[in-house]
């Protein structure tokens, strides 16, 4: 009984979730950030052929607005299209706390800042990098959470034949994942692993029906039971 209120409260206050949920999150991270020493660095050579490209700070920094806006716009649709995609953000920022713990990450890509270079796109790369050490790497976040939201707007069935909607979205997520290996935010490994990641529970929260399958599972453990 005491499940369900709480579940009623947060369809009556649905924001509710995303900032619980994040003021958990923020805070584990933060402290991973400045507790966990790397043990693993993320390499490979095709990181070594990614030119650097400060001009792609923007899509890097979009990720931000674009995060806020898509639950935003999926609270409006309602409560069901609102929580599936807050299950599937979440299971995966909680994954990663676990796996950042567990194995933790590191780069050695980026390259120390050039005191001739003075541009303003250069300068915020600068300042991100000041605030975003080069620690819990793989999978990333960045990539993990706007393929999450792209697979989210194509399994909506009245947007998924939308072409021009789908093509806007896929530039979107292409160009953010791009940002992270061209500001050497992230290995490629990382962002592989970003979209593993997303594609796995993708099936998990929006292919599989949890709640026929335990009933399912209930109803096959009485029957062994009767017999």
């Amino acid at each position: 009984m005491k499940l369900e209120t709480i579940k009623n409260w947060f369809k009556k206050y649905p924001y509710m979730v995303a900032l619980v949920y994040m003021a958990f999150y923020l805070t584990v991270f933060h402290y991973l950030e400045n507790t966990v020493v790397p043990k693993y660095i993320i390499h490979c050579k095709l990181d070594e052929m990614i030119p650097f490209c400060e001009a792609f700070i923007i899509p890097y920094i979009f990720w931000f607005p674009y995060m806020a806006g898509a639950f935003i716009w999926f609270k409006r649709r309602g409560w069901q299209d609102y929580s599936r995609l807050c299950r599937l953000v979440f299971s995966g920022l909680t994954i990663c706390l676990m796996i950042y713990y567990i194995f933790p990450t590191g780069l050695n890509l980026r390259l120390a800042a050039n005191p001739h270079e003075t541009g303003f796109l250069y300068n915020m790369v600068v300042m991100l990098r000041a605030i975003d050490t080069p620690t819990n790497v793989c999978p990333s976040i960045h990539v993990m959470n706007t393929v999450m939201v792209f697979q989210a707007i194509c399994s909506l069935e009245n947007l998924k034949h939308r072409k021009l909607t789908i093509a806007v979205h896929f530039v979107i997520m292409v160009l953010i994942c791009a940002s992270t290996v061209m500001l050497d935010q992230h290995s490629v490994i990382d962002v592989i692993c970003g979209v593993m990641m997303s594609v796995v529970l993708h099936g998990l929260v929006y292919k599989v029906e949890w709640r026929e399958e335990l009933a399912r599972s209930k109803a096959k453990t009485e029957v062994r039971r009767i017999s």
